[in-house]
């Protein structure tokens, strides 16, 4: 998921439920008084009136809010002085492990915004805070965004001396799946909800995840060695590109609907048996004896080092902060199953088969995974919902 093209999508949906006219400058508390405000289970540890900045991502003039729920859910939100009277949470990446906001800079344009960690502090591909804590797998899995919402407006409400008028989530990839437990856990934290890129099976994609390292890392003892080198899939994508480029009746570099692009794996030239075996299991479907588990890898984006498989699936390169892995994949894959699956730090990825996958994931699917397709309840309070991908 490119930066450029969440923020894009974000504005444009920010300018599609821009109908509630804003107040101009608002009228609003002290902000330091923040510091001394009483919640349940809620504990502010900062309050501090921050002044406009000529440049930077935070630019307007804000009241910055720290703070603590429970024992260990932390937020930051972010106040500005001209309030729009919305209100606009974001989402966190990857097991996100620091507050995280993704439509942080909204603010900028008059939106009161907050982000969290969602109950624990890690590097984003890092699982190990799971182990044995179901508390924190249910506050990473649905309840942390939810608690975070409702003390982040209750502090907005205290601080202008009024409700917002709209209240929205926006969020990619593991945010897109934040998004979604929204709409079908808590219809009622969110006016109009935005899942960019949605990781909603969780538990489907590590299991998509182990399936791919299995057949590109099948050594656990030397996953420094590469079966594939960024030339080598360049000229995968060199080789698919040109298969499938005109499908769409304009010759333009282009793979118009990968959907629509059928490559036999066995036609690719310049690759070894053991190149073309490890291709093949990428591209298939994750599936065991009850059926599949997660779709199959569509083609494209072969050769992108960052971004594309380089960082995600063989390797070679990453652009993941603290990441410490031969591959994303491999990273998020190999922590779900040891810390939010098994309990087991020392589980073996070569090792599973996925016959039992149902039963092996059921409880962490019960938290992890918006699957539900039951909209009903936020459908009946007026609800909208946009789902991207890109």
């Amino acid at each position: 998921m490119k930066t450029s093209l969440f923020a894009g999508v974000t504005a444009a949906f920010l300018a599609v439920f821009a109908a509630a006219p804003g107040v101009g400058a608002t009228d609003h508390a002290e902000c330091s008084h923040l510091a001394m405000l009483k919640l349940p289970d809620v504990k502010v540890t900062e309050a501090t009136a921050v002044p406009a900045a000529s440049s930077g991502a935070i630019r307007v003039a804000h009241c910055k809010v720290n703070g603590t729920i429970g024992s260990e859910i932390h937020f930051t939100l972010l106040m500005p002085d001209d309030w729009n009277r919305k209100f606009l949470m974001g989402g966190g990446g990857g097991f996100v492990g620091q507050v995280q906001n993704q439509a942080g800079a909204s603010v900028n344009d008059g939106y009161a915004t907050v982000g969290t960690d969602t109950g624990h502090q890690a590097g984003i591909t890092d699982g190990k805070w799971a182990l044995n804590n179901p508390e924190r797998l249910v506050n990473f899995g649905y309840l942390a965004v939810h608690r975070t919402a409702e003390v982040a407006k209750a502090i907005l409400r205290s601080y202008y001396g009024a409700s917002e008028t709209k209240s929205y989530f926006s969020g990619c990839s593991n945010g897109g799946r934040q998004a979604l437990m929204e709409a079908q856990r808590f219809a009622d934290d969110f006016d109009g909800i935005v899942a960019g890129a949605p990781a909603y099976d969780f538990t489907a994609i590590g299991a998509q995840f182990i399936k791919d390292i299995q057949a590109v890392f099948p050594d656990p003892r030397n996953l420094s060695a590469r079966l594939f080198t960024i030339e080598t899939m360049k000229s995968i994508e060199a080789q698919v590109v040109a298969k499938c480029d005109g499908l769409d009746g304009v010759k333009d570099g282009l793979i118009d609907d990968p959907r629509a692009c059928k490559v036999e794996v066995g036609s690719l030239t310049g690759l070894s048996d053991a190149q073309k075996t490890a291709l093949k299991t990428v591209y298939a479907e994750t599936r065991n004896k009850d059926g599949v588990i997660y779709p199959a890898q569509p083609v494209g984006g072969e050769g992108e080092a960052v971004n594309g498989w380089g960082q995600w699936i063989v390797g070679g390169t990453t652009g993941l902060p603290g990441i410490n892995a031969p591959s994303a994949r491999f990273a998020f894959g190999t922590e779900i199953f040891k810390y939010m699956v098994f309990n087991d730090p020392s589980w073996d990825y070569t090792r599973y088969e996925f016959s039992t996958y149902k039963k092996d994931t059921a409880l962490a699917a019960s938290v992890l995974n918006a699957t539900n397709a039951n909209l009903d309840a936020f459908k009946a309070r007026g609800g909208k919902l946009i789902v991207w991908h890109g």
